[in-house]
């Protein structure tokens, strides 16, 4: 049995319902353009500090780890942050 058969699928809904309006739909026009075939391969979001890129960043990695669920083994997310601090905060 490998880990993702042991590992219960992610809540995408509860965690998106958390986000405000603006934030949701930064993370749908994100994850059109990422999924469309004339889309991008990258994107950035980039926007005052304190408006939730944190949060836009997870909407966006939800959606698309509820996606590819049943297409793919694994998924790797390469997370950077400016500091350790930060980055244990954001690990949970």
């Amino acid at each position: 049995m490998s880990a993702k058969d042991q590992t219960p699928r992610p809540d995408k809904e509860r965690l998106l319902a958390k986000l405000r309006g603006f934030q949701k739909r930064t993370v749908a026009h994100v994850v059109r353009r990422l999924f469309d075939p004339e889309g991008s391969s990258r994107f950035l979001v980039a926007d005052e500090v304190g408006l939730g890129k944190t949060l836009i960043a997870r909407g966006v990695i939800s959606e698309i780890v509820d996606r590819r669920w049943n297409s793919v083994k694994r998924l790797d997310v390469l997370y950077v942050c400016s500091n350790s601090a930060l980055a244990r905060e954001n690990l949970r």
